[in-house]
């Protein structure tokens, strides 16, 4: 599941409809800017510490009612801002990486639930939920993608179901963020 995106560099990119060139890859307890529901831009850790689980960066959006969940989606409501995140399939080794974003470059919106944490301040999760047609080949869920409309709804506590739509989203083939000397080329074009 999704466990590395691209934000926006600087906060104030965030209020353009379209981000920008420049973006900065986050993955797990890499701090990130969220939006809380009083509108406010914050930054916060991703992932909530669980004892035995540890780093918990993702939450099942159908598992909202158990207690390691209950409290966050009453109370603690959040949109991510992304510009594109990663999904990988493929054996170990050789993974293919695809790049999802929206197919106009405007953000995604993504659910979210956040906590303050004792020993790392403020942290959030990202919702999932099952993949739509487009996500479904490469991965069985993905983030809770939220339509302008869906947005409000979601912060005020009415959206608890997601079915993102697959025009949101569009996929490529991607070189892949996480190696430290990335290949000058995407492997399926030499083919």
């Amino acid at each position: 599941m999704c466990n590395a995106f691209n934000t926006a560099r600087k906060t104030e990119a965030l209020r353009s409809t379209h981000f920008p060139e420049e973006t900065r890859l986050i993955r797990r307890t890499d701090p990130a800017p969220v939006v809380l529901t009083s509108g406010e831009t914050v930054t916060m850790r991703w992932g909530f510490e669980r004892k035995g689980l540890g780093t918990v960066n993702n939450t099942r959006s159908d598992n909202l009612d158990s207690p390691m969940w209950r409290e966050a989606i009453a109370r603690r409501r959040c949109l991510i801002p992304v510009a594109s995140y990663y999904e990988w399939t493929g054996p170990a080794g050789r993974k293919t990486t695809h790049l999802f974003s929206h197919p106009k470059k405007e953000w995604l919106w993504m659910a979210g639930l956040w906590e303050e944490s004792p020993d790392h301040g403020p942290c959030f999760s990202m919702l999932t939920t099952g993949a739509n047609a487009l996500v479904a080949p490469i991965h069985h869920r993905m983030p809770a993608l939220l339509t302008p409309d869906e947005q409000k709804t979601y912060l005020e506590k009415g959206l608890t179901t997601f079915q993102p739509n697959s025009e949101l989203l569009t996929t490529e083939v991607a070189n892949n963020p996480l190696l430290k000397n990335p290949p000058t080329h995407i492997q399926e074009e030499l083919f």
